[in-house]
């Protein structure tokens, strides 16, 4: 898939000669610290569009806040793309991290500006994620129905039919989701899927409602 082509490819030179400055790999720094990769966040590098934290790396709930707070406050304008799968991360810091994605777009929206962008692709978390960490994540999403995500990477996260509906819920409204990998998650099975559809339908419904008022 195009979100493993770049670890196929991080050590080439050819991609170092043709891509120098859209990517940032967790490497930089200490061994296993994220804090010079999070320093360019917050100084809002306009050099880093692509954020890759690799497993390898600490990210915890400290850095989950610090990327958060960059992204919630403005300071970050030019970061699209957060990929930090393979992190074990508690659902406090997933909603963190999703009221911070969800306060970007609203901003976005606040903002007359076209040159402004946010996040718009995002895969986090790990094999243990489960329903409790994808329904926190949309918690913090829902008031931006699902904010600027057009590519949400999901995939071997064992989310079951809870997380799915979650999702559909959270993003039944989003004018901007073109790409959902939901892959590897066997526990999902078909009633998950009735489910996804089903929320995605019911909470369409409820908004236009809301919307429409009772005239």
């Amino acid at each position: 898939s195009n979100l493993l082509l770049p670890l196929l490819l991080r050590e080439t030179p050819l991609l170092r000669q043709t891509f120098p400055s859209i990517m940032a790999w967790g490497k930089g720094g200490s061994l296993n610290s994220c804090d010079a990769l999070l320093k360019r966040v917050e100084n809002n590098d306009p050099k880093l569009v692509e954020l890759v934290i690799l497993p390898m790396k600490t990210f915890g709930t400290e850095d989950v806040e610090r990327l958060s707070k960059a992204i919630a406050s403005g300071v970050n304008t030019n970061l699209q793309s957060i990929s930090a799968s393979g992190h074990d991360l508690p659902s406090e810091s997933l909603k963190t991290f999703g009221l911070a994605l969800s306060t970007q777009a609203n901003n976005n929206n606040d903002t007359d500006t076209s040159s402004f962008s946010g996040i718009t692709s995002v895969a986090i978390g790990s094999k243990d994620m489960g329903d409790e960490g994808v329904i926190a994540f949309c918690e913090g999403l829902e008031g931006s129905n699902g904010g600027l995500v057009q590519c949400l990477d999901f995939g071997w996260k064992n989310i079951g039919k809870d997380g799915v509906q979650a999702i559909g819920t959270t993003f039944s409204s989003s004018k901007s989701l073109t790409h959902l990998d939901l892959s590897r998650n066997n526990s999902i099975g078909c009633e998950g899927i009735i489910g996804l559809s089903s929320s995605s339908s019911t909470a369409s419904t409820k908004k236009k409602a809301e919307n429409d008022g009772p005239w």
